[in-house]
């Protein structure tokens, strides 16, 4: 089998058909014009045949304007090749696909997206919402390369970064008795409300904290339906502090306690899998983010 082309040998080549000018063919790669002689008569050896004409200045013979056009394709697909290639070293190509739980894709995720996608102009990137056992899951099986959830049992082959303790409260009317109580308020003061169901009550079942948490009168998944059916009087629902509304909705964040339940929210990889760099760029991104988004929504860093 021949030996392989060079590179160097054919970008040589080229320049030195394109200006008629071994001296130019030299400076236009650093090299010396011996290096570059040496060069072109090994690629006459590979082809078996003369490129340039014996005595004239770099003027092709027939052979030589016939593979020049052969050349320059295979040179342009090489460079294009290598270029992708670099981009994707740099973390300016790769697609990436992350997961978040629904209680920070209204408010948290649009803002990790639109800082990603200002750094990375070119990454395609897809994100949805599910709830944590199944960001765990799809981590897992590689269905996405990054999760943002709570945290579940662990598993050997998803590592999990923890960045906030995110504990639950009351949200109802600013109205409403018991969000002019001073201090936490305990659990057992949900019993007689109407209770809205949530994704985040997943967390909350089977933990001994009344029967209105374990079987409410309605549920509503989608944040922003949840929010407008508390501020329209439907009932009163409970979220974690990263999900609590902002003051301007007219709705108030009540502490909750006795017990007080906390869930740790982290950011989900896979174990001992080399991330691109464009997904680590994200991975990054979104363990930054949430810390400052755990500041200023007043939950604990871990």
């Amino acid at each position: 089998m021949p030996p392989p082309l060079k590179i160097q040998h054919l970008r040589q080549f080229l320049l030195a058909a394109d200006h008629g000018s071994f001296r130019l063919a030299a400076e236009g790669t650093f090299r010396s014009q011996a290096a570059v002689s040496a060069a072109m008569q090994d690629l006459e050896q590979q082809l078996g045949a003369p490129l340039f004409e014996p005595g004239k200045r770099a003027q092709l013979t027939p052979l030589g304007a016939s593979v020049a056009p052969l050349f320059r394709e295979l040179l342009a697909t090489h460079d294009r090749v290598l270029d992708a290639a670099r981009q994707f070293g740099l973390g300016s190509q790769g697609p990436v696909s992350l997961a978040v739980m629904p209680s920070l894709a209204d408010e948290w995720l649009p803002r990790l997206l639109e800082r990603y996608a200002r750094s990375h102009p070119a990454i395609r990137i897809r994100a949805i919402d599910e709830p944590s056992q199944d960001v765990h899951r799809l981590v897992l099986s590689g269905e996405v390369q990054v999760g943002v959830a709570g945290q579940v049992p662990r598993t050997a082959e998803v590592a999990f970064a923890p960045v906030a303790r995110d504990a639950f409260g009351l949200v109802c009317r600013k109205s409403h008795p018991l969000a002019r109580r001073r201090g936490p308020v305990p659990w057992s003061a949900l019993a007689g409300e109407r209770l809205i169901g949530n994704a985040t009550f997943d967390t909350l079942r089977n933990r001994q904290l009344g029967s209105a948490i374990d079987d409410p009168f309605m549920v509503v998944s989608n944040r922003a339906s949840l929010l407008a059916s508390v501020v329209s009087g439907l009932g009163v629902t409970v979220l974690p502090v990263l999900a609590r509304p902002a003051a301007s909705t007219g709705l108030a964040f009540v502490p909750l306690a006795g017990p007080t339940v906390e869930r740790i929210v982290g950011v989900l990889s896979r174990k001992e899998e080399t991330l691109l760099p464009s997904v680590a760029a994200m991975h990054a991104l979104a363990l930054r983010s949430l810390a400052q988004f755990t500041r200023r929504k007043g939950a604990e860093l871990v």
